[in-house]
């Protein structure tokens, strides 16, 4: 990542005087912008605005959270990384249950493909690429406390520059044009800049320019497993939707499964028959699952802004789920909306003012963005389609993604640290 400690510092050069800035939601992406700005914007005054009370305790939220290498680093260097709380990734293994058509070309494709069953598959190993780890699965507990931490011992060091608005929800947003956005919430007050970074899930949000139902669900929850592998993450395609184990600590894992929304084979299960299912779908490699734990059920949609800025929004910009919330697919939500704030901060930096400091932001970033909203959608909307060699398509993708090196290695940059 570039440095940006050593950058001049930005001025609002309207108003001779420094940024005024206000980050609206203080989940992961609002938390890593706030004091990633603290610290390369020295002269800035932000506002951190939350809903939640300062002191309400979500240390234990035990949402499973998938961190690309690329997060990992940028968590590094903002002091909030907990390397006690996190199970690295290793080894990353993309499977598919053989589609039947390709079961008629027989060992040929099975040869092509590595193994004698013809079973399309990717292996994605940290060694390969030269490093420790791919990236990490932690809690949302463990990663928003650790960034609050890291912004409340910035605000003690600043109370006069750096402000936490907890319990303080807002209102509403105006744009004032050139004149910056008026912050309703417990006063008005008028910012140079607000950020939107407070997404929530597609099931609540207020649909965006691009949103599309998948008409499926994720059951979410965690295993136990007998004999796993340690570090390794394992996506399964099945004709359902996909599957995904995530490693946590040895012998446990995070369960992420998706399915038909409208004829939901899991719904009626109980823990045991959900137990037996799953031990058909994933790998034998992947060890045998002992216990499931109550699993929750979201429904699954994309619902993207077209960029992080419009001219109708004037100075407000949105990141994170608040500009984009994808299907689970790739587990590259979360990462995206860090690297949206990374940025946004790298932006204004080397930007003369906040306008221009927008317009870069947008063209920066729209190369990633849409490359992974693409990538997403069309793996998401690939488990609905009902023409006949559908699945066939998919794992003969998967099986040339294993067999051609650069496509393999292209695959592997972007999943640790998106596209640059």
């Amino acid at each position: 990542m570039t440095s940006l400690e050593s950058a001049p510092r930005f001025v609002a050069p309207a108003q001779d005087r420094p940024l005024r800035m206000a980050v609206v939601g203080a989940g992961p992406v609002g938390l890593s912008l706030a004091v990633h700005a603290a610290r390369a914007l020295p002269q800035a005054q932000i506002s951190l605005f939350d809903t939640r009370a300062l002191d309400a305790d979500v240390s234990g939220d035990p949402r499973t959270l998938a961190m690309s290498l690329g997060s990992v680093q940028l968590l590094q260097r903002l002091g909030a990384w907990r390397e006690e709380a996190a199970q690295p990734i290793t080894e990353v293994h993309v499977s598919q249950h053989m589609p039947s058509l390709v079961g008629l070309v027989g060992d040929m494709v099975g040869r092509w493909w590595g193994r004698a069953e013809g079973e399309p598959q990717v292996r994605i190993r940290a060694s390969d690429s030269g490093v420790d780890l791919l990236g990490a699965v932690l809690s949302y507990g463990s990663v928003t406390t650790a960034l609050q931490q890291a912004w409340m011992t910035a605000s003690a060091a600043e109370p006069q520059r750096l402000v936490s608005r907890f319990a303080t929800p807002v209102r509403s947003l105006k744009s004032l044009g050139s004149g910056g956005v008026e912050v309703d919430a417990d006063i008005a007050e008028t910012f140079d800049l607000a950020v939107i970074a407070e997404g929530g899930v597609f099931a609540d949000q207020a649909r965006k320019a691009i949103t599309r139902d998948y008409g499926q669900v994720a059951w979410v929850g965690r295993v136990t497993l007998d004999g796993a592998r340690d570090g390794v993450a394992y996506e399964r395609f099945t004709r359902h939707g996909p599957a995904a184990l995530l490693p946590l600590a040895p012998g446990r894992a995070a369960l992420v499964w998706c399915v038909d929304g409208s004829n939901d084979p899991v719904a009626a299960l109980n823990d045991d028959q959900r137990r037996c299912v799953l031990n058909t779908i994933f790998p034998t490699e992947a060890g045998r699952i002992t216990s499931v734990s109550s699993l929750k059920r979201f429904p699954l949609g994309l619902n993207a802004e077209r960029s992080l800025t419009s001219a109708a929004d004037g100075r407000i910009a949105r990141i994170g789920n608040a500009a984009q919330t994808l299907h689970p697919v790739a587990g590259q939500g979360l990462n995206l909306g860090l690297r949206d704030a990374f940025v946004l901060v790298r932006a204004l930096v080397r930007s003369d003012d906040v306008d221009q400091a927008l317009r870069r932001l947008n063209r920066q970033r729209a190369p990633d963005r849409w490359a992974t909203i693409a990538a997403t959608d069309f793996l998401a909307r690939s488990f609905t389609w009902q023409f006949p060699g559908a699945s066939t398509a998919r794992g003969l993708g998967l099986a040339a993604v294993q067999a051609i090196s650069p496509l393999k290695s292209a695959l592997t940059r972007q999943m640790m640290y998106g596209r640059r």
